[in-house]
């Protein structure tokens, strides 16, 4: 296994990857509660009855995103035998000093193996290399196996957004968690 700057992604190397989603058997699940005098959001890791599978296509419009994040050089790829198993596209938050990561996708014969920690620790330490202050990413509260691996590797959930998915996501749809793992 080699981990190397990614030089390109397209729709060709995205299907060789596989299909872009995942199933969880646990949520986080969000309760926001609101009075006068105060407002909180609790947040719970809970047993599913049923698995949730989510599965999506990567847009056309994502691969013109990612042909202008590349270039920018904090993007890698995960090879085997110069064969592409894994990805992790990031751009550079200039604003606040932040590496966002955008995609993480790992091929899904190669899931669970240790690949994506490995891949993500790359990001951080290219990251620290680079003198951002964090890395940052943006993930739902039914991928509990991504937050798992994200939390393993340093992230913790830093906000949550309670509708920009739709306007009923705390009640029947997915809350966007946002992550961070702040460089020290």
């Amino acid at each position: 296994m080699e981990i190397k700057l990614l030089k390109h992604y397209d729709a060709a190397d995205q299907g060789r990857l596989g299909g872009f989603g995942y199933t969880s058997t646990m949520k986080y699940q969000v309760r926001k509660a609101v009075s006068d005098s105060a407002m909180s959001i609790h947040i719970e890791r809970i047993p599913l009855a049923e698995p949730y599978v989510k599965e999506w296509q990567v847009e056309a419009d994502d691969f013109e995103l990612y042909e202008k994040m590349i270039p920018l050089g904090y993007s890698y790829g995960t090879y085997i035998e110069d064969q592409l198993v894994g990805v992790a596209i990031t751009e550079p938050q200039r604003w606040n000093n932040t590496l966002m990561l955008w995609n993480l996708h790992i091929a899904e014969n190669y899931r669970r193996s240790g690949m994506g920690s490995k891949l993500l620790k790359k990001v951080i330490g290219v990251a620290r290399d680079a003198g951002f202050r964090a890395v940052t990413l943006e993930t739902q509260n039914t991928n509990a196996p991504a937050i798992a691996l994200y939390k393993r590797c340093g992230f913790d959930i830093e906000a949550v957004d309670l509708s920009l998915y739709s306007n009923s996501d705390v009640d029947d749809g997915e809350v966007a968690f946002y992550m961070k793992h702040y460089i020290s």
